[in-house]
């Protein structure tokens, strides 16, 4: 039965349990105080707590008496009263003392001195002290008054004698020696007690001695100071007996002196320790609502108060235990002190006052004025005359120091005590205080943070989430709390792989990696998870924090990185890297299987006017629809890749013989013929096919493309819309393009490249009008090398625009030589390539030349091929617009072979056209030719441009253009092109 009401009342004492007393602070007194809970309206009290003193001196243990009835434990309690006086403190909240009291039972025996109090929280707490030696003294005292009066020095106690008739005062030895005193060194007389007594206590002391002489009482009783030999005041109690005469009349006094300094210590002990514990409790309750500093600055006022100081300071110790960080000053320290401070103070530079942070332990300076090294004490500064500090160390560093100074007396222990005890609640509230703060940034972060976070017990199960958790998986917080985080498992992983995170997670604390989940909509999806075990100071496991990222939007970019790095962003098709991983396998597996593997290189012929002509974006598309084509018509083991511009590799697995790779080679070649309508035209394209066969071509990706290569060239000069097999002398025609390529690089740095001059004549009167300037190679030490070599290989490598830029200043050197007179109509064409009319520095160039060599831009006219200006045409009128303010005419060169849209060429202003040689061969046998070369000039003449005629190789051709009126003429049949100094000669014959 005891057990269950014991465990009754400790329920009862855990559902109203108070924190508003400092527990810590409780164990350390050595005195015995005990806290109670009062129960039914105070008819009785239980146990809340008790202290070791108590425990020490009542012979209990704590554990037994929490929760338990005083009434049960002390039964006599209410007989001697305590009971009622907890009764009247728990009501009206003003503190009582009651006793002495004795007390009789089994485990006490003795008197006692209760003094009870009402905490904040509604708690009494009884703390007592035992006088029973001072109560056996003072019922000693008066069993045997009689005797004491006549105690001789022989006594323990200080005896003094009072001879009021005379106005003698007999002082004995030992009443001397408790002020510290040798017999001789005090005088027997009443100004040495009164000159003793301490100044607070005097004039009490002296009325309440007048009134005893007129009218005594059986025994005179006063406490007061008396100032010992070492200036301290020392606590004594005097009990005196009056002697009276005849008359009633008092004519003598015989008392003692009674030490009782060590209970007037505990009593003030006692108050203090009940002004610290009030103190420690204001800060608690202050410490949530206000700043940082205000806790601190109501922290020195108590311990200022407690202390008696007028002077107070708190300072933090850096972690650097180097340097101080100066907070703030009390107060009242403030009121008397201007002095300005640096906010942090180097260690070395503090004097004394520091040493409680060199020394790591309290210092008291009680004649601070005297003490040398008194650094750290600026003009301004408070004047010291005592000083008292005391640091709190934490973690084996010292992380503040408190100051306090001025007290009237010496500090001592006591003072030390109180304080560190106080300040070191004060660092506990500040500490949680900044961690209370640090809690909220990290709940701040937590909430705001991307990631994902999930924090989870041993079990493991959810106790808390974040807000992006809910925006990952779907699931609110109160929809996983308390669940295992497995909801979330997708059934991707096996037991393995979670056994094996398990097993990393306990023996390394952590473990990271990539996880596929399960929102709650039932999508799966991939996240990077890393989880940490959370350990407390015993290295046990408590909790698990998970902290991870939704990466699907990073495997989505993954793949299509992967699919970028091998597919080509055009068409779709494999890239260069597939293809020659897919041609290494091809040959993987051709070897063991003593197969064979056939490449393709497929070049689209004319792919280049489409670019030029309509511009890049249809180019782009119609290689689009190729690639599509192609995909179709090719068999599904086959591969299709685009390596290059306009070059595609197609890849044949099991060849059975070449009349299948013939065929399918025709297959592409007629897919590429067939018409395309992009932007509103109608045309085709053609392509060459090399083909190149493993192993008799070559063994490697690298052999087999560059043999298919030479294939496809082959192809290209043989008319084109054909493929051809690689034989071994492609390879070396191969190289020799290669390095024609090279020479003609250096060809342009040596200039070799030099125009020819073709004469331009006038139909009507046969003389020389202009001139056509036609590139030409002089290799030195070598054979000229023809236009229809170099040309192409120029315009593959990019090289035909340095080639027309050496040309056109090479013809404006060559016109000032040849000094023809401004009267003369002449002029010199230069034919300009597509990359090179749309460069942007095109007309600066021509007008560079221009000013350099100081020729008229009439002197210049710039061929240009119509399919030119279909793309971008308003950028064109503009740029031909300029051109044409400096003179400079321009003209359609091999008009008749693109779309040939007189109304078009409306648009543009064009001063002369040129027709195909093409036209021009046929006009001796076919009508239809003649009938075009006339209607070309028929509408020429109706647009106000002048027509040139290119190819006239005959005098019947010639006789015909004459006829149709044609106005110019240029071939063979006048003269070949001709180097500049030959055709000067032609010019000066001609005029």
């Amino acid at each position: 039965m005891t057990r269950n009401k014991n465990a009754d009342h400790s329920h009862e004492l855990r559902h109203y349990q108070c924190h508003e007393y400092p527990h810590e602070l409780f164990q350390q007194l050595d005195f015995g105080v005990a806290v109670y809970q009062p129960i039914e309206d105070g008819s009785d009290f239980i146990f809340v707590d008790i202290n070791p003193a108590v425990e020490k001196t009542d012979k209990v243990k704590r554990e037994e008496l929490l929760g338990r009835r005083l009434t049960e434990v002390f039964p006599g309690v209410e007989e001697f009263g305590l009971l009622d006086v907890m009764r009247r403190v728990m009501k009206s909240g003003a503190s009582e003392s009651f006793g002495p009291t004795e007390y009789h039972d089994e485990r006490i025996r003795g008197w006692r001195l209760n003094h009870v109090y009402r905490l904040p929280c509604g708690y009494v707490t009884a703390v007592y002290e035992d006088v029973t030696n001072e109560v056996k003294a003072e019922s000693a005292l008066k069993a045997s008054e009689e005797r004491y009066r006549l105690l001789t020095e022989s006594s323990l106690d200080g005896v003094w004698d009072w001879d009021l008739e005379h106005n003698r005062l007999y002082l004995s030895p030992r009443w001397k020696m408790q002020l510290g005193y040798q017999d001789h060194e005090l005088e027997n007389h009443l100004d040495t007690w009164k000159d003793h007594l301490h100044p607070g206590d005097q004039s009490r002391v002296l009325e309440h001695l007048e009134q005893y002489l007129a009218s005594p009482e059986p025994i005179w009783r006063e406490e007061f100071r008396l100032r010992h030999k070492n200036g301290d005041y020392i606590w004594l109690m005097a009990r005196g007996s009056a002697v009276m005469n005849a008359e009633n009349t008092v004519v003598r006094i015989l008392g003692v002196h009674i030490d009782i300094n060590r209970r007037k210590q505990a009593e003030a002990a006692s108050a203090l320790i009940q002004q610290r514990l009030e103190a420690s409790l204001e800060l608690t309750k202050r410490a949530p609502s206000v700043s940082e500093k205000e806790i601190i600055q109501t922290a020195l006022e108590h311990v200022s108060q407690l202390t008696q100081s007028s002077m107070g300071y708190l300072h933090f110790v850096n972690d650097d235990q180097e340097t101080i960080e100066l907070v703030t000053w009390s107060r009242q320290t403030l009121l008397h002190c201007n002095a300005a401070f640096d906010s942090h103070y180097p260690l070395s530079k503090a004097g004394i006052w520091a040493d409680c942070v060199r020394q790591r332990k309290p210092q008291i300076h009680n004649d601070y004025q005297s003490m040398d090294n008194r650094k750290g004490y600026p003009e301004g500064h408070i004047h010291l005359v005592r000083h008292l500090s005391v640091p709190v160390i934490d973690d084996d560093k010292v992380r503040l120091v408190i100051g306090v100074g001025n007290k009237k007396e010496p500090y001592t222990d006591l003072d030390v005590q109180q304080i560190t005890m106080l300040v070191s609640d004060l660092w506990r509230l500040i500490e949680k205080k900044r961690n209370d703060e640090k809690l909220k940034q990290a709940a701040a972060v937590l909430e705001s943070t991307q990631e994902a976070v999930t924090i989870t017990d041993t079990g493991p199960h959810i106790i808390a989430v974040n807000r992006a958790f809910s925006e990952i998986t779907g699931y609110q917080e109160s929809e996983v709390l308390g669940r295992n985080p497995s909801v979330l498992k997708s059934g991707r992983h096996d037991e393995n792989f979670y056994r094996n995170m398990w097993d990393q997670l306990t023996t390394s604390g952590n473990w990271q990696g990539e996880v596929w989940n399960r929102r709650k909509s039932g999508e799966v999806y991939p996240e990077w998870l890393n989880i940490s075990a959370i350990q407390d100071d015993d290295g046990v496991t408590t909790h698990y924090v998970a902290v991870f990222s939704d990466i699907s939007a990073l495997k989505k970019s993954e793949q299509q990185l992967e699919h970028l790095a091998h597919y080509d962003p055009l068409t779709g098709l494999p890239n260069r890297i597939l293809l020659f991983s897919r041609i290494d396998h091809a040959l993987q597996r051709a070897r063991r299987n003593g197969n064979e593997v056939a490449l393709l290189f497929l070049d689209l012929d004319n792919f280049k006017v489409v670019n030029d002509s309509l511009g890049h974006p249809a180019g782009d598309k119609l290689l689009r629809l190729l690639a599509e084509r192609f995909t179709k018509r090719l068999r599904g083991g086959d591969t299709i890749a685009r390596i290059g511009g306009d070059e595609f590799v197609v890849l044949i697995e099991d060849v059975v013989t070449e009349s299948v790779i013939a065929d399918i080679a025709q297959s592409v070649l007629d897919e590429i013929k067939e018409p395309v309508h992009i932007e509103g035209h109608d045309f085709s394209v053609g392509g060459s096919v090399g083909i190149s066969i493993y192993p008799q071509n070559g063994e490697t990706a690298t052999d087999l493309i560059k043999n298919a290569d030479a294939a496809m060239y082959l192809a290209k000069e043989s008319g084109r819309n054909s493929f051809k097999f690689y034989t071994p002398k492609l390879t070396q025609k191969a190289k020799l393009r290669l390095r024609m390529e090279s020479e003609l690089h250096n060809a342009l740095q040596s200039n070799e490249i030099i125009p020819y001059y073709q004469p331009i004549v006038r139909v009507s009167d046969g003389k020389i009008a202009g001139a056509e300037a036609l590139a030409r190679w002089n290799s030195k030490g070598g054979e000229p090398i023809m236009p229809g070599i170099f040309i192409p290989i120029a315009e593959e490598s990019g090289q035909i625009d340095q080639i027309a830029s050496v040309i056109l200043r090479q013809v404006c050197e060559d016109l000032v030589s040849w000094e023809l007179p401004d009267t003369y109509p002449f002029k010199v064409a230069v034919n300009l390539s597509p990359h090179q009319f749309r460069n942007v520095g095109l007309v600066r160039e021509i007008a560079d030349n221009l000013s350099n060599f100081k020729i008229s831009g009439e002197r210049l006219e710039l061929e240009l091929t119509e399919t030119l200006l279909m793309h971008d045409t308003e950028q064109s009128i503009k740029k031909i617009g300029q051109l044409s303010e400096m003179g400079v005419t321009m003209a359609i060169d091999d008009f008749g072979t693109g779309y040939s849209s007189l109304a078009y060429l409306t648009r543009f202003p064009i001063d002369k056209l040129k027709i195909d040689r093409s036209f021009i061969n046929k006009m001796q046998n076919e009508e239809e030719s003649e009938e075009i070369v006339s209607t070309i000039h028929a509408m020429a003449r109706n647009l106000n441009m002048h027509v040139t005629a290119e190819g006239v190789e005959t005098a019947l051709q010639l006789a015909k253009l004459r006829h149709l009126g044609c106005d110019y003429y240029q071939g063979y049949f006048f003269s070949r092109p001709v180097p500049a100094a030959e055709f000067y000669k032609l010019l000066q014959n001609s005029t």
